[in-house]
């Protein structure tokens, strides 16, 4: 076969599905000790600032010479194993250190010297970092039994090897994947059950884990039975007092792979499969035709199985509400649409955020969408926080000072309208000092949150409850007619505040001093009003445990 045919129109026309991928692709036609660019997707063509005329071009004519050292040797071990490298390496630019990973696959290989090599590269210096992060937290908890539990619940084969490579401790999935029991395997070298093949790029990985690296590759394992396991193995360095003391080799049986594609459609599949995105496949009735092994860890599936023949329905959160404009922005869509984030649902219930892109492909002969699928959880979520925080208090959840103002304005223009009432009451906690001076902090804030709560419950919840600080409050009262219905509520409130609050061993008595405003008569803007129940508090407080309303 001619090597320029190697990529058929119909993988290109695949290939250019993926320019929606945020992370660069490169095919790289491989002649000798030759690597010449033949095409890259949109987000290789922006990063590296190039475009279609490089088409043709060794990498030493685009690349730096420190790149090419890095790049080179790997193009050539791919092409001489025939096997798919995964690697990573860090980058200086003006922006700063970053980190890649790099992923080449070789396909349509035919004879020694020939070939294509797929490069996928992303970004994942703030996956490093919060992997070290998230390393550094967990190997520091030297709690056995949680430990054990960790190994004995997980479905994946977890081996803990020292410095040596000799296994410590492995759990008891071992026996289903390879046939061995723990006590067969402790004690001996893991790489004696590598196939012969696999073991020296085995120790290289294990090698870097040991030099505090984390790597995901496949090996063969030797069964008890004597045949061979596909294995895809993540080793992860154990951490104690910030020195490497040993590694944890986490293991998928990865043998049950089906081929879900022809030739051409195989090798876009290698593509797909190892993306760290997810992509799910669905047909115009919302059907999950296929999804890779990241959507289905995604969507909290064990199996693909688990996902592929239900409805992408199924996972949305509140799907019967579904509009049919948005149910139909899902179904048919011409081109690749602009990202959007949706809020799913996993298998196991847990809610989720995803950033979501849309495009329509052809699939087993039908038309189909495809979605790539971005966990954006903790970052939607920390958004939401932090809105929150901005107008809450932190302590009592109730709105802060800025909220409730806002509320009182908007408040103040509804009750023109409909021609009745508001009124602002301010409270004071008596000797709230005492309390913090004889118990501690703790008890105080207890008793901040239990005034707050009983505020709330005996106001109706039509009515507005603010914390502006300390032990002062402040409360918006709705609809009211007469002056006599704020008498009433203050003295209801006034009531129950002084009834006894239960704090861990504790019986604590407290009053509090109130100030009334009430609008249009003393003020018609929430400055105003608050600011006239703050003069009516200074007047109460000379008393304490009573309620004034403001006069002039």
């Amino acid at each position: 076969m001619n090597n320029d045919k190697l990529l058929s129109a119909d993988l290109f026309h695949r290939l250019d599905m993926l320019n929606a991928v945020k992370d660069m692709i490169f095919v790289i036609k491989a002649d000798g000790d030759t690597f010449c660019y033949i095409w890259m997707n949109q987000a290789a063509c922006y990063e590296i600032g190039v475009d279609e005329t490089i088409y043709g071009r060794q990498i030493e004519d685009v690349l730096s010479p420190e790149q090419v050292a890095v790049v080179k040797p790997k193009y050539q071990q791919a092409a001489a194993e025939k096997s798919t490298i995964v690697y990573e390496d860090t980058f200086v630019t003006s922006r700063g250190s970053f980190v890649r990973e790099t992923i080449l696959i070789p396909i349509c290989f035919e004879n020694e010297t020939c070939g294509i090599i797929v490069a996928v590269v992303r970004d994942v210096t703030e996956r490093k970092k919060k992997e070290q992060e998230r390393q550094k937290a967990n190997w520091e908890l030297e709690n056995e039994q949680k430990f054990r539990a960790l190994m004995e619940h997980n479905t994946d084969i977890i081996f803990e090897l020292d410095l040596h490579g000799t296994v410590r401790r492995v759990n008891h999935v071992v026996e289903t994947v390879l046939g061995y029991s723990a006590d067969e395997m402790i004690g001996r070298l893991f790489i004696i059950f590598v196939a012969r093949e696999d073991r020296k790029r085995a120790l290289r990985h294990l090698q870097k884990a040991i030099e505090g690296g984390s790597e995901e590759y496949e090996v063969s394992v030797y069964h008890r039975a004597g045949k061979k396991v596909n294995l895809q193995i993540k080793n992860v360095p154990v951490i104690v007092h910030n020195q490497v003391a040993g590694v944890f080799c986490i293991a998928k049986n990865i043998m049950e792979k089906k081929q879900w594609l022809s030739s051409c459609g195989e090798r876009y599949r290698k593509l797909v499969e190892f993306l760290p995105e997810a992509i799910i496949v669905f047909n115009t009735e919302g059907k999950i035709m296929y999804i890779n092994l990241a959507g289905v860890k995604l969507l909290g599936g064990k199996q693909k199985k688990d996902i592929i023949g239900n409805a992408i329905w199924k996972f949305f959160r509140n799907a019967a509400q579904i509009a049919p404009k948005r149910r139909k922005q899902w179904q048919n869509s011409s081109d690749v649409q602009e990202i959007f984030v949706e809020e799913f649902v996993r298998l196991d219930g847990k809610p989720i955020y995803l950033e979501v892109s849309l495009s329509s492909v052809e699939y087993a002969g039908e038309s189909a969408m495809q979605g790539i699928f971005r966990d954006v959880t903790e970052k939607i979520n920390y958004e939401k926080q932090l809105e929150f925080l901005a107008f809450h208090d932190p302590l009592t959840k109730l709105p802060n000072r800025r909220l409730f103002f806002d509320i009182v304005d908007k408040s103040i223009i509804e009750a023109e309208r409909t021609k009745s009432g508001l009124a602002v009451l301010y409270l004071d906690m008596d000797n709230f000092k005492d309390v913090n001076d004889t118990f501690g902090h703790d008890i105080g804030d207890e008793l901040l949150k239990q005034f707050a709560k009983r505020i709330k419950k005996n106001v109706g919840e039509h009515n507005v409850v603010c914390r502006i600080g300390g032990d002062e409050f402040l409360v918006l009262l709705k609809g009211v007619k007469e002056r006599t219905d704020v008498h009433q509520i203050a003295k209801r409130l006034s009531t129950n505040i002084r009834k006894p609050y239960r704090i861990k061993h504790l019986t604590i008595r407290t009053t509090a001093s109130m100030g009334i405003a009430v609008s249009p008569i003393d003020g018609t803007t929430s400055k105003a009003l608050i600011h006239h129940a703050d003069q009516a508090l200074y007047q109460a407080k000379m008393k304490k445990n009573c309620y004034r309303f403001y006069s002039f």
